[in-house]
Parts: structure tokens; sequence; C-alpha cells
């Protein structure tokens, strides 16, 4: 989903800039595998978006995670725009980006819904 069409260059770096404004921070491969696209253009983005000043990263073992830029002069603007566009998201969507679980569930946990619809 292309929300921000127009404004972007390409519906990879929205993808980029949406995960990294709803889970702090990521890595391409991860990027990649959460919207099921090839890390290739990702990565690029993630470069261009480095080169641009928009977000910066650093080395964790072998690994280079990026995040948005706190420096970036118009941080608040875009992270506002980012909010807006998330909301025109499918809900399915947004949350699976606002969830994040990094821990398999214990073995013989029952599942437990915590909202209940109505």
């Amino acid at each position: 989903m292309f929300v921000l069409k127009g404004l972007l260059r390409a519906e990879t770096q929205e993808k980029v800039l949406m995960y990294l404004m709803a889970r702090g921070d990521g890595y391409g491969k991860s990027i990649a595998e959460f919207y099921g696209v090839p890390t290739n253009p990702i990565q690029k983005q993630l470069a261009r978006l480095e080169s641009d000043g928009v977000i910066v990263s650093h080395l964790i073992g072998s690994v280079r995670n990026y995040e948005l830029n706190p420096r970036y002069a118009f941080m608040e603007p875009l992270k506002q725009l980012l909010k807006a566009a998330l909301e025109a998201y499918p809900s399915d969507l947004k949350n699976n980006l606002m969830v994040l679980r990094t821990r398999s569930r214990q073995a013989g946990k029952p599942l437990e819904r915590v909202r209940t619809k109505k």
C-alpha cells in the first residue's frame, strides 16, 4: 500500500520509514521479511535515506541497524506525516507494525485474548 505516493520516491521508501517509525529500529532483512519483498530494494532505500540524513545506522556485531535520525531538521513533521499515513493503512497491517514480538510463547501456555470484541 503506497499512501504517500507523490511525496516519496518509491513504495519501498515508505515501507522503510513506516517500519522505522513504528518499531524504532530495524535492519534491512527484517524490514524486507516483514513486508515480504526482496532485500535489495530495501537496502538501496536504506542507503539513500542514510545519505540524505533522514536515518542513521550503527553496527551490532556484523548487522547494520537503522533508526530515524533524531537530528534530522524535519523529524517532527516527518513523524506526524507518517503517523497520519499509518491511520490510512489496513488495520491488520497497522497492528502488525505496532506489535513487536521478539520471544516465542512459553510451551503449554494458553492463548489469552487481552481485548474482546464487542
